[in-house]
């Protein structure tokens, strides 16, 4: 059985039933914990307290299911095994719904009923909240003792305040009953008191999902249920963000030094390359060589790019910086003894954007001057400084149009 348990615990390797009853006129709490162990459920501890705040000392979880058992809770038994109003209007005639929840456990020919305040329950519920814990499902009275039927047939066992019948793995009679002595009971390798005997049945009713009981606090308990699982979920998804945070500032770090030791680098090979003067002189005649080879290009034939990018910047915010502007950029990068390939009637441009809007403002006044045939956006994304880099090209159209 505890396998089995194990399998299909819902709430991880804890599991925290209470019980709220009284004795000898004052409130008690009865509380079991069952742990998930090596593949079974074992109970490791069993507690009773007078108060919501001695309840801190015994539980590492801050879920838990209740059941009531005080003086607030009503229960009869009625020979009715029809729908659940039927079953209330025999038990508690003229009972107003509206202000009270209700559990019913029916058998083969009776069915026995527990009706409660909501007031009393909400109440509860809040007071459980204040110390800090939440609520997953309640109960009411010992309804729920019937999860133990297979194992107390043709026997009885004992709660805080019932003393509960069994019969063909069926509840035949639940009744009130004061705990004079404690008596020690063990199924299936779970050794428990009668004072935590419901405690166990409403943790194995949990696990199992047993759909024996009905009545309009199902309602409630799925609500609790809901909330349980949204306040987990965002808990979950918080320690994860906050994993996920860790690992990119350290990544950040990792790449902050290998950058920092990549520019010491660079200043190293500067002071170097400021000591060789005839190494930058041939530099600087590499770079005339190229900007001869530039400037021939744009005399034989390319003309018109001068007229496009000052109709261009005339209509740039200030909030754009252009970094390059070619026209008709070259198909493939210039080798010896090759012909050079030029994009025909395309304007490639790149640069920075610190403000969307005028961005998008901006491409639309390049859509519309008449030389421009169509602008496609190439890239455009944001850096970590919040600076929009983009790349656009422009189709020029055939007869070059000037606006």
């Amino acid at each position: 059985m505890r396998d089995f348990l194990s399998t299909y615990n819902p709430f991880g390797k804890t599991l925290v039933t209470l019980e709220h009853s009284h004795h000898n006129g004052e409130p008690i709490f009865l509380g079991l914990e069952l742990m998930q162990k090596k593949g079974e459920l074992d109970i490791t501890q069993t507690f009773a307290v007078k108060h919501y705040n001695e309840l801190s000392k015994f539980l590492k979880t801050s879920e838990l299911s209740l059941v009531i058992t005080d003086d607030k809770i009503l229960s009869k038994e009625v020979a009715h095994i029809g729908t659940d109003a039927e079953i209330v209007a025999e038990a508690f005639p003229n009972l107003n719904l509206n202000d009270f929840y209700y559990q019913i456990l029916r058998t083969t020919e009776k069915s026995f009923i527990a009706v409660c305040r909501k007031k009393h329950i909400d109440t509860l519920i809040e007071e459980f909240q204040k110390e800090g814990f939440k609520v997953t499902s309640i109960s009411l009275g010992a309804l729920k003792m019937t999860a133990l039927s297979e194992y107390g047939n043709g026997e009885s066992l004992k709660s805080q305040g019932a003393e509960v019948h069994y019969s063909n793995s069926e509840v035949v009679s639940i009744t009130t009953s004061t705990i004079n002595t404690e008596e020690q009971y063990s199924i299936e390798g779970l050794v428990f008191t009668s004072r935590h005997t419901l405690p166990l049945a409403i943790a194995l009713d949990t696990v199992m999902g047993d759909n024996t009981i009905s009545g309009n606090l199902e309602t409630k308990n799925q609500e609790l249920y809901k909330q349980y699982a949204e306040s987990r979920f965002f808990k979950n998804t918080l320690q994860i963000g906050i994993g996920f945070l860790l690992i990119a500032l350290l990544i950040n770090f990792f790449v902050f030094n290998s950058n920092y030791k990549k520019w010491q680098g660079l200043q190293e090979e500067l002071q170097v390359y400021t000591t060789q003067k005839d190494q930058i002189t041939k530099k600087q005649s590499e770079v005339k060589t190229k900007e001869a080879l530039v400037q021939s290009i744009l005399t034989t034939g390319f003309s018109k790019s001068s007229n496009y990018i000052n109709k261009i910047v005339q209509i740039q915010p200030s909030t754009i910086v252009l970094t390059s502007f070619v026209y008709q950029p070259l198909t493939k990068p210039i080798r010896k003894d090759k012909a050079i390939l030029l994009k025909d009637k395309i304007v490639s441009v790149t640069g920075k954007s610190t403000d969307k809007s005028d961005f998008t403002i901006w491409l639309r006044g390049i859509e519309g001057l008449s030389f421009v045939d169509t602008v496609t956006i190439i890239q455009y994304g944001l850096d970590k400084r919040n600076i929009s880099d983009f790349e656009l090209t422009l189709r020029i159209k055939s007869d070059g149009t000037k606006n």
